[in-house]
């Protein structure tokens, strides 16, 4: 092969490359929701909640007072948050109709994966079966894959708190792919 057709081919295989990661890109933000749907009241057995973005608190808090759950566990609070650091995060209107004994602090998860890892060892320990995930509105594709891969069984409603954060984009496209190539590894790995 000559030089020149060595560097035609690895032109060609970059420009491919780049095309497939565009296309996945714009496939990755038509999965990021951008409204919030109405909820019904008592939709489902808990509200679940992946700290680390603003607003995400004060939302699920919010649904926990609008009764679309009387349970809510918060996944990924920092080891030195008490239920007082979380109720005073909730709005002055809704601070009388939030049942601080139903809320459930998770000081275990990390990351995404640490989130569904604790989420999924305190939904073993209920009945529950359907939850509302709260989450930013970027964050959800990578929640949702993580959540669902690890509790095939239960049913998963989002709730996302609408960003426009589009400096995340490209960082949580990253990871997505990241976390979907993890998944298919560990799938391919254990069928053997």
């Amino acid at each position: 092969m000559t030089p020149f057709n060595l560097r035609r081919k690895i032109f060609s295989t970059l420009i491919l490359v780049f095309c497939v990661w565009f296309i996945g890109l714009k496939w990755f933000e038509s999965q990021i929701p951008q409204n919030i749907k109405s909820l019904p009241e008592h939709s489902a057995d808990a509200i679940v909640i992946l700290t680390g973005g603003s607003g995400r608190l004060e939302y699920a808090l919010r649904l926990m007072a609008e009764n679309k759950s009387g349970i809510l566990f918060i996944s990924g609070a920092g080891k030195d948050v008490t239920l007082d650091d979380v109720i005073r995060q909730a709005q002055n209107d809704i601070r009388g109709k939030i049942n601080r004994q139903n809320i459930i602090l998770g000081h275990q998860g990390e990351n995404t994966i640490g989130n569904a890892e604790e989420i999924k060892g305190w939904i073993e320990k209920t009945s529950y079966r359907k939850i509302i995930l709260v989450t930013s509105s970027y964050h959800m594709p990578r929640s949702l894959l993580e959540l669902s891969t690890t509790m095939p069984e239960v049913s998963i409603t989002t709730a996302p708190v609408i960003t426009d954060d589009n400096e995340m984009l490209l960082s949580e496209y990253h990871k997505y792919i990241a976390s979907k190539l993890r998944h298919i590894f560990i799938s391919v790995t254990q069928s053997k």
